[in-house]
């Protein structure tokens, strides 16, 4: 939190508002969830319910144990259990089985936040932390067992080709604005509903504007350039916006507000760099989606984004050139990188 003198140093989360509340912010995220959680609900029918019970009980059970065990207080109150823990079942497919969605609530919770202290002292979006454990522990079923049987997301049909217009023409930019035809994890297909929470966590001052911005911003910018070079039609940079995880990472999870920067300029760091990580994995990496990978890596940058000696609250002469050096060094990548053979 800066002032005239340097920063005041205090404990996360931190607040736009001084008087706002943990509980508050909360309880709005919760509300904003709630459109994307009854259309989940609508389009896998219990499937979500049980998903989405899973995940509560085991996030939440594990930190209630934790704290009984150490025989300090705990209480549901704040309701940060509650919201990890849907926003963990949300981008999850909708046919993972129950026993790894346990296994990764009580994993996430325990080494995403409970080893370093609770809630503010963890380093790491939980929610994320949980979801790439399943990855990593269990690709494989994930790949195989679940994506076969759920049908092709739009992310697995283009990964071999990102950029055959004749693979993405079979997916409607409609379905996947709305949700209603669109395969994928359960709170990620409906971008129209992810917006709508956006713009009421806006209204409600428990977003700030610059990390979505600027992490949705820079997806679009890049690959608007990759389409350009490659000859690719224009509808491919929404195509890449709508498909994946993309909106609700970056409405939803890249705004928690433990685990991103403080300062404005930080905040436009942190999205850019989601932005660029998150892009370079759908192209060039081995993964079809790179949202929740982003995260946690950026995640790891954000202390050295606030530290005192050289985050500013304003943008700065030297600040403004260094970002651009490297805005234009990832463009030049990306062209070396997707410039046709």
């Amino acid at each position: 939190m800066a002032s005239k003198t340097g920063f005041l140093r205090k404990t996360s989360p931190y607040m736009r508002e001084p008087k706002a509340k943990v509980e508050r912010m909360m309880r709005d995220v919760l509300i904003a969830l709630a459109p994307i959680t009854i259309f989940s609900i609508y389009k896998f029918q219990f499937t979500a319910v049980w998903i989405i019970l899973v995940a509560v009980i085991s996030m939440t059970g594990t930190e209630l144990l934790y704290y009984k065990l150490k025989k300090e207080p705990f209480t549901m109150k704040n309701g940060s259990a509650l919201v990890t823990a849907l926003i963990f079942a949300l981008i999850l497919p909708d046919i993972t089985p129950l026993w790894i969605v346990f296994l990764g609530g009580v994993f996430g919770m325990y080494f995403g936040k409970l080893v370093f202290g609770g809630l503010g002292a963890n380093i790491f979006n939980v929610a994320g932390f949980a979801r790439v454990f399943i990855v990593m522990s269990f690709g494989s079923f994930m790949l195989f067992n679940v994506d076969s049987i759920a049908g092709a997301t739009a992310l697995g049909m283009v990964k071999a080709s990102p950029f055959d217009m004749s693979i993405l023409q079979s997916f409607s930019l409609w379905d996947m604005l709305t949700g209603i035809q669109e395969p994928g994890s359960m709170g990620e297909i409906s971008a129209l509903l992810i917006l709508l929470g956006g713009i009421y966590l806006f209204c409600r001052r428990s977003l700030d504007w610059r990390i979505p911005v600027s992490y949705i911003g820079t997806v679009l910018v890049l690959s608007s350039i990759a389409a350009l070079v490659v000859g690719a039609d224009m509808t491919y940079p929404l195509f890449t916006i709508l498909s994946g995880g993309i909106m609700f990472g970056a409405i939803f999870m890249a705004t928690d507000p433990v685990t991103s920067p403080v300062t404005g300029p930080g905040r436009i760091y942190y999205g850019f760099g989601l932005g660029v990580i998150t892009y370079f994995i759908r192209v060039f990496g081995a993964l079809p989606e790179g949202v929740v990978f982003a995260i946690i890596i950026m995640n790891m940058f954000v202390p050295a984004l606030d530290y005192y000696k050289w985050a500013n609250s304003v943008f700065t002469r030297r600040s403004k050139l260094v970002f651009s050096v490297v805005v234009l060094l990832t463009v030049g990548l990306l062209m070396i990188g997707v410039w046709p053979a």
